[in-house]
């Protein structure tokens, strides 16, 4: 930080920034060995780019249902698989340009593979699960064991 700002306010700042570094920390376990630090200066901005796509969880009588987005990526770029009470979802999104014209060249890539894991809400027969990825969406349907779908309890309220 720069010495123009007063000395109580570049502390307070620093703790603030502190504790939002702690608090990430505690979401984000296994950091470390992903080559951040506490002092990285976009740690937190890291942190977002790392979260793996978005998720929805549905449940209704008969099954439970997860749609995931993954926009980019073909069926070979990603896995699913059912462990135990969760679904794991785990891929690398590969991305390149270029752009040629007479005096200018431009290339990028953007490489990065990401891994996100699902709690499943109740048992589910993974034998049985179905899956579909249309358009950047994959949606994963599991059915309930008899079990779970056994455990509804009404609830009388007077």
């Amino acid at each position: 930080m720069s010495n123009l700002v007063p000395v109580p306010l570049r502390d307070s700042l620093e703790r603030f920034r502190r504790s939002v570094l702690d608090l990430f920390e505690n979401w984000l376990p296994g950091e470390r060995q992903s080559g951040l630090t506490r002092e990285s200066t976009f740690w937190p901005t890291a942190f977002f780019s790392m979260g793996g796509p978005a998720v929805d969880v549905l449940e209704d009588d008969d099954s439970v249902r997860v749609i995931a987005e993954l926009p980019g990526l073909d069926e070979k770029d990603f896995s699913v698989e059912v462990e135990g009470s969760r679904l794991l979802l785990r891929g690398e999104k590969k991305t390149s340009r270029e752009h040629k014209d007479r005096n200018c060249y431009y290339s990028e890539c953007s490489y990065g593979s990401f891994s996100r894991v699902i709690p499943l809400p109740c048992e589910v027969q993974a034998d049985k699960a179905s899956a579909t990825y249309k358009k950047g969406v994959l949606e994963v349907v599991l059915p309930k064991t008899e079990e779970a779908k056994s455990k509804r309890i009404k609830v009388q309220v007077s």
